[in-house]
């Protein structure tokens, strides 16, 4: 992975200042062994809270977003449509959301 991070890559690094990736519905607490992390920097770099905001209303920084199939799909086409760096930073995350769907409906983005 180029911008998302494991648990274990993210837990060597000593930093807190991640954006994760959980399966399914928010589990009380952070950092699981399964989630993806993606650094608040790259984050913030590459605006991503613009491309998730165009799609996601309710799109939290500082909390919780519950992210749907229909919502990921439409992240995606967006990304791609828009012909910058959003389309690699999705598609870096695509993988693990397929495969979180095969057994969730959703995934939660825990923010900062």
């Amino acid at each position: 992975m180029k911008f998302f991070v494991d648990e274990e890559k993210r837990k060597a690094s000593h930093s807190t200042c991640y954006f994760e990736f959980q399966k399914g519905y928010y589990h009380g607490k952070c950092w699981l062994p399964d989630s993806i992390n993606i650094s608040d920097s790259l984050w913030n770099e590459y605006h991503l809270s613009d491309l998730i905001a165009c799609v996601i209303k309710n799109f939290d920084y500082y909390g919780t977003t519950i992210v749907t199939k229909k919502q990921w799909d439409e992240i995606i086409k967006l990304s791609q449509e828009s012909g910058t760096i959003f389309w690699e930073v999705i598609a870096d995350a695509t993988p693990w959301v397929n495969e979180c769907f095969k057994k969730y409906d959703v995934f939660t983005i825990l923010g900062m």
